[in-house]
């Protein structure tokens, strides 16, 4: 059953930006309505829209959230990336792995579910906007009070059910934004020249080490110059550009630390080049999270996984970000498990075992 599912969910372009998550909502409320589950949806933007079924009532509640959006398909794609082809046992298609995979199986597995005697209540997530930071998706609908559940699981880190994730890295992007002076190409010195003055401000940004103190569970802290634009001919002086950092950060640094030490950088620069002349916007900011001490989620997993499975996953910390965050800011137990390669999320040809 999950791949017909799945097949289907491939098929929905929610390339995130724009996301378009009705397209897969749409069609898991047919699901849902016709297996008899109940089911509730919201939208804080037109278009970007969550679904949350449940089965079973009372206590515990149980979330286990997916979310329908995925990352652009970029290039170097062998077959149509929304299209889902199955090729030596696997199964080809954007979101394979990051999110579609592990939410037909959710799917498959509700509908299996709905005529089972739960010992308290399964809430179903499909979620939007993940990969933006879930300001229209999960992070919403918790801080809104329309999510409320005593454990949560998110399918979403790879890894083949084989890790649970208990701590993830925090999420810093910023936008610099580099102001210059237009003028004729032929003539830069009566310019300033806005990408020049980013470059030697990014060429030290790159080259820096940010204050840190080594973490049991994650790697060392992470800058990924992810984005840049400038210019509007290339006869012409730029006046403006634009750098996009995805910075990710350790429980050991802040937010506001890091804003610090790139300001201080920014000035270094500037210190040995006047016409410099830049500014930091916060795009986006979520904080390290980590789950301390004796878990019963965790617990019961490692225990099914041993019985079911044969082996037991072990706790490990995330490079990543996933919407476990939203919940354990809030103090709900929050952890990541799921199957798929984790190799295999935000690259051309994802792909997953049948």
């Amino acid at each position: 059953m999950p791949l017909p599912i799945l097949k289907k969910l491939i098929s929905f372009k929610t390339e995130n930006p724009p996301g378009d998550e009705y397209k897969v909502v749409n069609y898991v409320s047919r699901l849902f309505f016709q297996h008899k589950i109940k089911y509730r949806q919201y939208a804080k933007v037109r278009g970007r829209d969550n679904i949350i079924g449940e089965i079973g009532s009372g206590k515990p509640r149980l979330l286990i959230a997916c979310h329908a959006d995925t990352v652009p398909a970029g290039e170097g794609w062998k077959s149509d990336p929304f299209k889902a082809v199955v090729k030596g046992g696997r199964v080809y298609g954007r979101g394979v792995v990051d999110d579609k995979g592990p939410l037909a199986a959710l799917l498959a597995a509700a509908i299996r579910l709905k005529n089972e005697k739960l010992k308290g209540t399964l809430v179903i997530g499909c979620f939007a906007d993940e990969e933006m930071g879930s300001e229209l998706g999960l992070k919403w609908l918790v801080e809104s009070g329309k999510v409320k559940v005593d454990y949560a699981i998110m399918p979403d880190i790879g890894d083949n059910m084989k890790v649970i994730d208990i701590a993830e890295k925090g999420v810093l992007q910023l936008a610099l934004i580099s102001t210059g002076r237009a003028a004729h190409g032929a003539q830069p010195e009566k310019g300033v020249n806005a990408i020049t003055n980013l470059i030697d401000v990014l060429d030290e940004i790159r080259k820096y080490s940010f204050r840190q103190k080594r973490h049991k569970l994650l790697s060392r802290s992470s800058l990924n110059i992810g984005q840049i634009e400038g210019g509007n001919a290339p006869n012409m002086v730029p006046g403006k550009a634009i750098a996009v950092l995805d910075i990710r950060y350790l429980p050991s640094q802040s937010d506001t630390g890091i804003l610090s030490e790139i300001e201080k950088l920014i000035s270094k620069v500037k210190s040995k080049n006047k016409t410099i002349s830049i500014k930091i916007e916060v795009i986006n900011q979520l904080e390290p999270t980590e789950l301390k001490g004796k878990n019963k989620l965790i617990d019961t997993i490692q225990k099914v996984s041993r019985r079911e499975l044969g082996f037991t996953p072990k706790c490990i910390g995330l490079d990543g970000a996933t919407d476990a965050k939203a919940l354990i800011l809030k103090g709900v137990p929050a952890i990541g498990w799921s199957l798929g390669d984790h190799d295999q999320m935000h690259i051309p040809n994802e792909s997953l075992n049948v």
